[in-house]
This record gives structure tokens, sequence and C-alpha cells, in this order.
């Protein structure tokens, strides 16, 4: 999926996708156009980030 579909999914803005694509904590596909493909196991991952941090906890918990 685009980084757009990811964005309403989980109501978060783009420069926190790229963040974590950043830190290496999700790692999307690149497709031959250069664009990345964002699996449903980034967004799973996204989504125990978002809780994490509403709660107060570290992302390091998912290493």
């Amino acid at each position: 999926m685009t980084i757009k579909e990811v964005e309403q999914i989980l109501w978060i803005p783009r420069a926190t996708v790229r963040f974590y694509e950043k830190e290496g904590i999700i790692e999307p596909k690149r497709e031959k156009n250069g664009y990345c493909d964002y699996s449903q196991t980034d967004v799973v991952r996204l989504k125990k980030i978002i809780i994490l941090r509403k709660i107060d906890l570290s992302v390091n918990v998912l290493s």
C-alpha cells in the first residue's frame, strides 16, 4: 500500500511514517519506480508504536 493509504488508515502524518522508516522500525519494499510499498506488517507495527506512545512507553520495547 502507498504512504497515503497508511496515513489515512492510521491518521498519522507522512513525516511520522518516514521517521519510523528511517529509524529502521518499518521496512517497506521499494518498487521499481522508487515508491515504497508498505505491508500489512508495517501497518500493524505502526499501530503498536502509536499505542505505546499514547501510554508513554518506549518504542524500544519492540526491539
